[in-house]
Parts: C-alpha cells; structure tokens; sequence
C-alpha cells in the first residue's frame, strides 16, 4: 500500500473500478504513481521539451510539453501537457496519471525524434499553470 493523498487515492479507486482491474492491477497502478511521485519530488535536474504534430500523425497541429528527469541514462517524463488541436489542454502527472482521453508518457523521450525540441521551464509552466481547473 502505498501512502498517497486522498483525490489521488479516489482517482486510483475510479480507474480501478471503470477498467474493471484485478486488485494486483490496482496495486502496481499505485507503486507506478508512487514512484513518478518520488521522481517528482527528487532534486533531480529538470529538462523541458515540447513536440508539435505537423505531419498529423496523432492530432495535427496537436502539442505536447514534458519536464523530464534522467533515470538510469534515460529521459523520463514525470509532467506532460497536451494541448489538443481543439484547444482542449490535459495535464499529466503523479496526481493524474492517466484518464479515458490519454496519460503520461510511458516511452522514455529521445531527443533524437524528429519533432521534439528543448523548451525553457518557464514556457512550460506557463501553459501548465494555464490550464489548472481547480
């Protein structure tokens, strides 16, 4: 069991049930949301990158921002922002792993993929401090 606040705990328990998951699913679904916790919280450097969809691949004109950290030599998101070509913007971390529409990356980034460039902290938090609902 893993020590979580209570709206990720209730959001866990809604997954859970609408996806009809067995406990153990339940389970590992918490130690993930734990351990991109820890990752946020840690003092590892941050890296910002974004992605625009120009080929319409996903969603044409469709963006993603990341703050990422490295974990054992690989780029691994621990926020996303997805900014829909509807204009419609999702935010993706700890506390919101995932819901129907998408979730957090779950495929290391490269820097190498056509398409993702390096953005500044403050362009990414300025869209994700835009879109807070709450």
């Amino acid at each position: 069991m893993t020590d979580l606040p209570a709206d990720v705990e209730t959001h866990c328990r809604q997954l859970a049930a609408q996806r009809q998951w067995p406990p153990e699913t339940e389970a590992a679904f918490r130690v993930s949301v734990a351990w991109y916790r820890a990752l946020d919280e840690g003092s590892e450097p941050r890296r910002y990158f974004e992605y625009v969809d120009h080929e319409g691949l996903v969603d044409a004109g469709a963006r993603w921002l990341f703050e990422a950290v490295i974990v054992n030599h690989e780029t691994v998101a621990i926020k996303q922002i997805e900014l829909d070509s509807s204009g419609v913007v999702r935010r993706y971390w700890w506390r919101y792993l995932e819901d129907d529409a998408g979730g957090l990356a779950d495929q290391v980034l490269d820097g190498a993929e056509p398409g993702l460039k390096p953005v500044t902290r403050s362009a990414f938090y300025a869209l994700w401090k835009s879109s807070i609902d709450e």
